[in-house]
């Protein structure tokens, strides 16, 4: 009596062969794409670094500008003086006093804001061409 059990396949050396020269094509593929992207990602994160140095230049420029406008002699008295004229008002002299270092203040604050924004971009960028070794291997080659 004939059993009931499915005929098991058997695979040729030809058929083998022809099995791991489609594999090792597929790998080969792989690899390159996975040579592309990584390329790519690398010159991105150092786009992204160089911009954000950039930025972090043009903030400490600015920063040594400031500073060195307010280091004159005078040069808060001389604001505060267009400010508030030759008025001895007590609101104008608030208003003197509020004007000139609220904008100050803002200045600094524009310079904290920016020059944070400026290393958090160029962090990315780091992070990002870091990590175009790894992740690219394992997002495009594929398993056995």
């Amino acid at each position: 009596m004939p059993s009931s059990s499915p005929p098991t396949k058997i695979e040729t050396p030809v058929a083998i062969d022809a099995h791991r020269e489609t594999h090792r094509a597929e790998m080969r593929e792989a690899r390159r794409a996975g040579v592309r992207w990584r390329t790519i990602s690398r010159w991105l994160g150092l786009a992204f670094f160089v911009s954000g140095s950039g930025l972090l230049i043009y903030v400490f420029l600015q920063a040594l500008n400031g500073l060195s406008r307010l280091a004159q002699s005078g040069a808060l008295n001389a604001e505060f003086n267009k400010q508030a004229g030759q008025s001895t008002e007590t609101a104008k002299v608030v208003q003197a006093v509020v004007a000139v270092f609220g904008s100050e203040f803002l200045y600094i604050l524009y310079l904290l804001i920016l020059g944070f924004i400026a290393s958090a971009i160029a962090a990315r960028g780091i992070q990002f061409f870091a990590a175009s070794e790894s992740v690219i291997d394992e997002a495009v080659v594929p398993e056995d």
